[in-house]
């Protein structure tokens, strides 16, 4: 048994250091790219793949095999995508909030390019002065997890489809493959994003 777990430790450790690597390749090749749309499919595509990358950090770091604390991970995850947004996060008050849940990499990859994809639409969407983004996890229940978004910028525009935006569809396949539905409403300040994960 002890076996079995240092050689997995250890494959947890090279995916890590390969999703590393994949990561410094990327930002050096980006500086080449000129066209605009182009550069921006190629950092969405860059953030996806650090958000994978620091769920496996966390796993490592945790000294569990199997197990992410996810109010840690998805701290440092709205910190990365913050930033990676240009110009995209200042001005912006981030809040994140979560209870101490800890599950393993098949809910926190899913779960963290979820918030990286509703993030980063909040942030690419004007936002009006004093703008903010609150991110929540909880555990309403013994057998489920919440997960809210909400901002106050300017809401989804009437008649919005989420099947037209590549963001929202890749958050709703995640969803979907946690056995789980996004909800999108627009409110009085802004735009709630909820989904409720069974465990």
């Amino acid at each position: 048994m002890k076996e079995k777990e240092e050689a997995l430790r250890e494959l947890q450790h090279r995916a890590k250091n390969s999703l590393q690597l994949v990561i410094s390749l990327l930002k050096l090749q980006s500086g080449r790219i000129r066209d605009p749309d182009a550069r921006s499919a190629y950092e969405l595509t860059l953030q996806r793949i650090e958000a994978l990358a620091i769920a496996y950090r966390h796993l490592h770091e945790s000294g569990s095999e199997t197990q992410v604390e996810f109010g840690r991970y998805l701290t440092e995850l709205v910190t990365t995508t913050s930033a990676n947004v240009p110009g995209g996060a200042q001005g912006t008050d981030i809040d994140v909030q979560s209870e101490k849940i800890t599950g393993g990499l098949s809910l926190a990859v899913p779960l963290g390019l979820i918030v990286n994809e509703l993030l980063t639409n909040s942030l690419r969407h004007a936002f009006p002065a004093k703008s903010w983004i609150r991110i929540s996890l909880t555990r309403p229940t013994p057998e489920s997890i919440e997960l809210v978004i909400s901002d106050n910028g300017r809401g989804l525009p009437s008649g919005f489809d989420p099947d037209a935006d590549a963001g929202m569809l890749l958050a709703e396949a995640l969803a979907a493959q946690l056995n789980a539905t996004l909800m999108p409403e627009t409110t009085g300040s802004g735009t709630v994003v909820r989904m409720t994960v069974p465990l």
